[in-house]
C-alpha cells in the first residue's frame, strides 16, 4: 500500500510532447514478467526478453537470437556476443552487462555468417546503428528477424568493472573466475566468484554509485538521446515503480513499437510465457522519470561540453534550465576525470559518504523540471 502512495505522490504529468520526444512512436506498453519462475530468478529484472527469445526460437519465429555474454578475458571481465540457437545458451547470458562493446564490429560477421533469421537484443545506439546498416545491406536486412532495445541511461568503460573486480580480489586475495553485474531482486547485488570457491556479494550500489556518477561513462553517451530505443520492433526495460518493490516478482517495462514487435508479444502472451498488464506508456516513463528526460538533454551537454573541449552535436535543441547545466557539467567532468589515469586512481579513493553526498545530489539535480 505505501509503494503506490508514494507512486502517486510522485507521478509526473508527461505531455504528449513530452511521450514524443522521450519515448518515440509506439504501439502499445505493458508491465510485464517471465511466467516461468526459473527465467525470472537469474534475470536482471523480469525475464521477458529471453522468454521472449525462447518462444520465438520454439514457435519458429527465427533461428537464433543473438546474446550477449560476461565472459573473462585475461583475467578481466568483458562482453562477449554470440548466437545462440538452444535455451541453455540464452539462459547462461542472462543478467544485465554494465561494460562497453563495439557491437557492430562483433556482431556483423556473427550476422553474416549465421544461416538463418536472428533476434537481436541490444541498447538503443546498437539497434540504431544496425538498422542503419541493414539500409546499406539488404542481405543483412533479410538475417534480422527481431529487434529488441534495452533501456539505458549511458554504458561504461572497462575500467570501471576492472576498478571493482581488482578491489574484490585485494578484499579475497583469490583470483576472479565470475561475476554477475546484477542478481536478487529490486536493484539486485553484484556477485563475484573466486578461484577458491569463495563468493561475494555486495549490494548494486557498490558499482551503480561510480556508474550512476558517470564515471568511466562512454563518450559517445554524451551525446545519445535515445533512452527507450527508438528504432527497435521491441523496447524493454527497469520499471522503478515503489509499488512494484513490495512485489516478490520481478518485473519489466516493455513498449511494443512495430506491429510485428506487438505480434511476436502478444503470440508470448497467447502462449502463456510471460504475464502482462497493459498500462499507459507514461507509467513506464514514471519507472524512469529521473534517468529519461535528462538522457534526452543533449542540449545541456553539448554547450557545456565546449568548456571540456568535446565537440558534441546537438541533436534535440531542448530547453536548458540552470539545474541541467550543472547535472551536464558533472557529467562531463566525471567523464573527463575517469580519462585520466591519476583521476582513476582518486575515483576509487573517494570515501563512500562523500561518494553518496555526490550521487544524492546529482539525482536531485535530475529530478528537477
Amino acid at each position: 500500500m505505501l509503494g503506490k502512495f508514494i507512486d502517486r505522490a510522485l507521478k509526473k504529468q508527461w505531455s504528449d510532447e513530452q511521450v514524443q520526444n522521450y519515448v518515440g512512436s509506439h504501439k502499445a506498453s505493458y508491465i510485464t514478467h517471465a511466467a516461468d519462475s526459473t527465467i525470472r530468478q537469474n534475470a536482471a529484472s523480469g525475464g521477458v526478453t529471453s522468454a521472449l527469445l525462447i518462444h520465438g526460437l520454439h514457435s519458429g519465429i527465427f533461428d537464433g537470437t543473438l546474446i550477449c555474454k560476461t565472459v573473462l578475458v585475461d583475467g578481466k571481465v568483458r562482453a562477449k556476443f554470440e548466437i545462440a540457437t538452444t535455451v541453455n545458451e540464452i539462459l547462461k547470458a542472462q543478467g544485465s552487462k554494465y561494460v562497453e562493446t563495439q557491437f557492430l564490429q562483433e556482431v556483423l560477421p556473427l550476422l553474416r555468417a549465421f544461416k538463418g533469421r536472428v533476434a537481436v537484443v541490444g541498447l538503443p545506439c546498437d539497434i540504431s546503428a544496425l538498422r542503419h546498416r541493414c539500409e546499406k545491406e539488404p542481405a543483412l536486412a533479410k538475417k534480422v528477424a527481431l529487434t529488441i532495445a534495452l533501456f539505458c541511461g549511458h554504458n561504461s568503460r572497462t575500467g570501471l568493472v576492472d576498478g571493482i573486480t581488482s578491489r574484490l580480489e585485494r578484499e579475497t586475495g583469490q583470483k576472479l573466475k565470475d561475476y554477475k553485474f546484477r542478481v536478487g531482486h529490486w536493484r539486485g547485488r553484484l556477485q563475484a566468484d573466486f578461484e577458491n570457491g569463495t563468493s561475494i556479494s555486495k549490494p548494486s550500489k557498490y558499482f551503480n554509485d561510480y556508474q550512476n556518477l558517470f564515471f568511466f561513462c562512454e563518450r559517445k553517451c554524451m551525446a545519445c538521446s535515445d533512452h527507450y530505443g527508438y528504432h527497435a520492433d521491441i523496447s524493454i526495460g527497469d520499471i522503478w515503480l515503489f509499488r512494484l518493490r513490495e512485489d516478490p516478482i520481478k518485473h519489466s517495462g516493455l513498449i511494443t513499437r512495430s506491429e510485428f514487435g506487438e505480434k511476436v508479444f502478444r503470440s508470448a502472451l497467447g502462449a502463456s510465457k510471460i504475464v502482462s498488464e497493459d498500462i499507459d506508456v507514461r507509467d513506464v516513463m514514471d519507472g524512469q522519470s529521473r534517468i529519461g528526460p535528462s538522457h534526452y538533454n543533449v542540449t545541456s551537454r553539448a554547450r557545456v561540453g565546449r568548456f571540456f573541449g568535446l565537440k558534441l552535436k546537438d541533436t534535440v535543441n531542448e530547453p536548458v534550465a540552470w539545474h541541467a547545466y550543472l547535472n551536464a557539467f558533472i557529467t562531463i567532468a566525471n567523464m573527463r576525470l575517469a580519462e585520466k589515469s591519476w583521476g582513476r586512481k582518486l575515483i576509487f579513493m573517494i570515501p563512500k559518504p562523500t561518494l553518496k553526498i555526490a550521487l544524492y545530489f546529482k539525482k536531485a539535480l535530475e529530478s528537477l523540471k
